[in-house]
């Protein structure tokens, strides 16, 4: 009989998709909150040392830590430079001066370069509909950007943006290489250790910048207090350990769309608080960019079928475990895997 490894249940992926898509959207108005009265990087190294601590904390009370071997250290260490010290310390340091709608709006970049990245090292090409799906959200993007969204501060708001664009090149790049695709390291230990390393890097980098200079804890109110606990068990405690597991049991592209779905309900909770105006233009990019999820997911279903239908690294013997999440999404959605052709016949 062919062994198949179980995909994660339904609940679960409710949940996770939950996570990243609803509370990453509030995690923009938190950042702006909170560098309003803590420097910017060190916002960022707060954020991730409590939440390295809270995940360590919480695995080892349950006994679920396992060794990580020294040659997985160094993957570890970049992904928490460029997950948080190369994207949130950048975002942290533009939300300064852009308001928190359109810093969501700007960093919708972050799936083109996943799926960019991605087809680089597979080797193969993303489908017409997720190649869709990306061009009507930056179609967004762009109308946001040209859209006067530069505003008066000239060339410095631009390159602010600019920089944007840039952090979630950074995001991308640090959650292909964090992926985990020896296992053994349990997904909860994975993200803590990420934070931890990111947390050293991005509070090195305070330091040298100067940020602590002149600074006191003493001047920080109970919004920007309030701001950064949710930072630190909304945002990235429940919010990156599930993008950290759903990149393991999903496609980059299909978890890359919450950065369709989270600037939308990033703008309208801005837009609730005053921080930003509505815009007829930005009201449009917005609907472009959740049409650019629509199609995305669309263009994903192939790469699906094809997944949950393959043997495991072309050696027969069953789906692999990229290949069993597959299949159950796709029993999930009610949709039937096509069968995969084998060499040979009888």
């Amino acid at each position: 009989m062919t062994g198949t490894r179980a995909g994660p249940p339904r609940a679960a992926l409710i949940a996770a998709f939950a996570a990243i898509y609803l509370f990453w959207s509030a995690t923009f108005l938190a950042i702006r909150y909170a560098v309003a009265e803590i420097p910017p990087l060190l916002t960022i190294a707060i954020r991730c040392a409590g939440g390295a601590a809270v995940l360590l904390v919480w695995m080892a009370a349950r006994g679920t830590l396992v060794p990580v071997p020294r040659r997985r250290w160094p993957r570890i260490a970049a992904a928490g430079t460029l997950l948080f010290l190369g994207c949130h310390g950048i975002l942290a340091w533009a939300e300064q001066r852009v308001p928190s709608g359109e810093a969501a709006l700007l960093m919708a970049v972050i799936p083109l370069w996943m799926v960019a990245l991605d087809a680089l090292q597979t080797r193969r090409a993303p489908g017409r509909g997720a190649i869709l799906g990306l061009g009507l959200g930056f179609a967004g993007v762009a109308l946001l950007t040209g859209g006067g969204a530069a505003g008066a501060g000239g060339h410095a708001d631009l390159m602010d943006r600019v920089w944007l664009i840039v952090s979630g090149f950074c995001w991308a790049a640090g959650s292909l290489v964090g992926r985990d695709r020896e296992g053994g390291i349990p997904a909860g230990q994975a993200t803590a250790l990420q934070l931890a390393a990111g947390s050293v890097v991005v509070l090195g980098a305070a330091l040298v910048a100067g940020e602590l200079s002149g600074w006191s804890p003493g001047g920080v109110g109970p919004r920007a207090v309030g701001a950064m606990v949710f930072l630190v068990l909304g945002g990235t405690v429940a919010g990156f350990y599930a993008y950290t597991w759903l990149l393991r049991v999903t496609t980059p592209a299909a978890v890359g769309t919450y950065a369709f779905v989270n600037p939308v309900l990033a703008l309208a909770l801005a837009w609730m608080v005053s921080d930003g105006k509505p815009t007829p233009e930005s009201g449009l990019a917005a609907l472009l960019v959740v049409a650019g999820v629509v199609a995305t997911w669309g263009g994903n279903l192939r790469r699906f079928r094809e997944a949950a239908a393959a043997p495991a690294d072309g050696r027969g013997g069953g789906p692999g475990p990229r290949a069993g999440a597959a299949a159950a999404l796709l029993r999930r959605a009610g949709i039937r895997a096509r069968p995969a052709a084998r060499a040979g016949g009888g």
